[in-house]
């Protein structure tokens, strides 16, 4: 029984630290659009049996709903956790490094779209977007307000995700990848 201890120590020591809370969801997030890029085609021939013709760009701006959400609430007065600017330069550094890290992988692996327009497909950037200012939204309010913020943000950067897909814009390891890398 004394291992068995130890380990769950170990693992409550592990669980607890900065690192991990940063990285277990975007970790896998990434690995699981790098795993899934060999079906990408497949998921490509699902959206071109099943929805063609779409073509709706509400997610060139749904992308920023969250962001909108989050500085539409500090403008009210609601209380969140940090003050206007810790707030305005931590989110400014998180874009930074979102935006860098987009740009590199985006010109390095010139991946081409699924529609062909371009060279320009892996990661999405939509989707980082969208996850990162979810995620904004989720540390300023969800975790102190109410989950509700959280949800909300999440969804609009889930829906802003399938519609790149749908849009004949991203493969789907693009969006996972642009997922993980916002979050």
């Amino acid at each position: 029984c004394l291992p068995r201890r130890g380990f769950r120590t170990s693992m409550d020591r592990f669980t607890s630290t900065e690192l991990y809370r940063m990285t277990y969801v975007a970790v896998p997030l990434i690995a699981g659009g790098l795993v899934v890029m060999g079906k990408d085609t497949h998921f490509r021939n699902l959206r071109n049996g099943y929805a063609p013709s779409f073509r709706y760009h509400y997610d060139d701006y749904l992308q920023y709903a969250p962001a909108a959400a989050l500085l539409g609430l500090k403008i009210a007065g609601v209380e969140g956790r940090s003050s206007w600017g810790r707030m305005i330069v931590s989110d400014a550094f998180s874009s930074l490094l979102m935006f860098g890290a987009i740009a590199s992988l985006k010109y390095t692996t010139k991946v081409m779209r699924p529609d062909g327009s371009n060279r320009h497909s892996f990661p999405s950037g939509h989707t980082a977007t969208a996850f990162l200012t979810a995620t904004m939204l989720h540390k300023e309010y969800g975790l102190t307000r109410s989950p509700w913020y959280s949800i909300g943000a999440y969804t609009a950067a889930t829906a802003t995700g399938l519609s790149r897909q749908l849009n004949n814009k991203h493969w789907l390891s693009d969006v996972m990848v642009g997922a993980g890398i916002g979050i």
